[in-house]
Parts: structure tokens; C-alpha cells; sequence
């Protein structure tokens, strides 16, 4: 499976990354949030943007995001709005989340930027070119709060994410079902065997998919998420528990 190197971190090779969400509502929030990360084991951190108060206020993403890469220094920064229409916390509108996250992309301050699949191709090819423009990276996106859609469906919204462009892409899925976790893992495996091009995120939510978050890079899986504080997903778990158990499995290659 390809890798990618953002700063000093290499995604894609060796044993699955682990991210940290930030879901502060406040930039005070946000600096008590960024301090627990000092205590606890992590390679890159999520700015969950959807969370934060003052997403839409003029200057707020650039500002923001300065202050967390000073705060983070020299790890990796994910930029994330996740619509509610994807399971997130905001619905700023098409227009107002282009706008935000292309702000985001420009700013050259996040190292990889979310692009959901579902804001359309053309804001998606949008993101992508305004972020390679500034050296960073597009994590394309997809998630069904809902459902664990079919292994070709999954499979087929991976690739057309890589077609766009995407560095890496990610689909994340409810399962109703221990099967479902297993048509998560298949489809996993699948990219990796057949569309070895891109690193691939994937993750089935909820206490039903956990083990998911555990054992994913077994398939494939280049990056898991846990937590420093509040989740933003249903099934996450703690970093610390995580960076345990990834120590007991076998490493990507």
C-alpha cells in the first residue's frame, strides 16, 4: 500500500496512526484540549471545526488554526468540518462550506484537509487543487451514520475519491451487524489489494464495530481514532488504549 510522509509522520507503512479529535466549542476549550495531548499518546490531531462556536465568524478558521500549529508544533494537523448531513455538528450550507474549507486549504496551516465526497464533485476538485497549491493533503471522506452500505458500494466511493484526487480517502459506517464489520473489512482489504495507490481510513462505529478501531490495519486501515477527552464518533476509544493493543498486532507493510 502507498504511504504518504506529513512533517515527520508516515501514513500508510508501519502500524496504524493514531488521531485525536478536538472538538472544543471555545478557543479556551481548545487550549485546555491541546495541553491533555502532552499526557497522552497520539501522531496527529483532528481540529473538529463543526464543533467550534465561532466557525462562521469572519477570521475565525485562519486564526484558529494558527493558534493550534503553534500549539501543536511540529505533528501533523487534520482540518475538519463534518456536516450534519455526515453525522457532524454543523450545516453551514454548500457555499459556506466550500468557502470554509477552502479558506482552511489556503491557509497553509493544516497539513491535510477533510473533503467530504458528498459536497459534490466540483467543491471536492475544488479542495483538492487549493490544498496541493499549498503543500498539503485532501483526506477524502465518507460516512453512513445509518448503515453498512455493500462492499462494491464502499469500494466504488473509495475509488472515485482517489480519481479525484484525494491523498487519502476514508469511509467510516454503522454496522447492524457482526457481518456488517466483516463487509467493512473486505472492502478494506479489497482496496488495498486492488487500488494499492492511495492510504485508505476506515472504521465501523459504535460498540459493534470496535474492533474495527482495533485491528483495522490488519486490512489496511492506515489511521485509527482516539480520544483525549470527548469523542467525535460513536466507539472511539482512549489513545492510551489504543497505542497498547496496536503494540500487539502486526505492523502495515
Amino acid at each position: 500500500m502507498a504511504a504518504i510522509t506529513v512533517r515527520n509522520l508516515t501514513i500508510g507503512a508501519g502500524r496504524p496512526k493514531i488521531c485525536v479529535p478536538l472538538t472544543a466549542r471555545t478557543r479556551e476549550e481548545l487550549a485546555q484540549e491541546a495541553g491533555r495531548l502532552k499526557r497522552t499518546p497520539w501522531d496527529l490531531a483532528e481540529w473538529r471545526a463543526d464543533c467550534f462556536d465561532g466557525l462562521t465568524k469572519p477570521g475565525a478558521v485562519t486564526e484558529t488554526l494558527s493558534f493550534l500549529r503553534e500549539s501543536l508544533g511540529d505533528r501533523p494537523l487534520l482540518f475538519t468540518i463534518r456536516t450534519r448531513a455526515e453525522g457532524g455538528n454543523a450545516d453551514p450550507g454548500s457555499e459556506a462550506y466550500r468557502a470554509l474549507t477552502l479558506t482552511a486549504a489556503e491557509s497553509g496551516l493544516a497539513d491535510l484537509i477533510d473533503a467530504e465526497l458528498s459536497a459534490g464533485h466540483e467543491t471536492f476538485s475544488a479542495v483538492v487543487q487549493a490544498a496541493h497549491a499549498r503543500g498539503a493533503f485532501v483526506v477524502g471522506s465518507r460516512h453512513d451514520f445509518n448503515k453498512t452500505p455493500a462492499r462494491e458500494e464502499l469500494v466504488e466511493s473509495l475509488c472515485r475519491m482517489q480519481d479525484l484526487g484525494a491523498d487519502l480517502v476514508k469511509y467510516a459506517v454503522m454496522p447492524q451487524s457482526a457481518r456488517d464489520v466483516l463487509t467493512l473489512f473486505d472492502a478494506t482489504l479489497t482496496m488495498r489489494e486492488t487500488r494499492p495507490g492511495t492510504p485508505v481510513i476506515t472504521m465501523s462505529m459504535g460498540d459493534l464495530g470496535v474492533l474495527s478501531r482495533l485491528g483495522g490495519g490488519l486490512f489496511g486501515s492506515c489511521i485509527t481514532f482516539g480520544t483525549a477527552g470527548r469523542a467525535s464518533a460513536p466507539g472511539q476509544l482512549p489513545a492510551e488504549t489504543l497505542e497498547k493493543i496496536l503494540a500487539l498486532l502486526p505492523e502495515l507493510t
